[in-house]
């Protein structure tokens, strides 16, 4: 598996975020950071996808 390493700057908060969710979870810190990577593109996705739909159904209405 390919990595890429970059580095972050982190605010403090969202830090200790990610430390109570480790210790509950019993996970590292990268792998949350990259789940949450995961999420945030699919959010996306699914945020372009619909914007997509309704310009089409837009169009669709005033070309009828």
């Amino acid at each position: 598996m390919n990595t890429h390493n970059y580095l972050i700057r982190v605010k403090d908060e969202h830090w200790e975020d990610i430390q109570r969710v480790k210790t509950l979870d019993n996970c590292s810190a990268n792998s949350i950071i990259n789940e949450g990577i995961r999420l945030v593109i699919k959010q996306k996705l699914q945020e372009l996808s619909t914007l997509r739909k309704n310009r089409t159904s837009l169009q669709n209405m005033v070309s009828a």
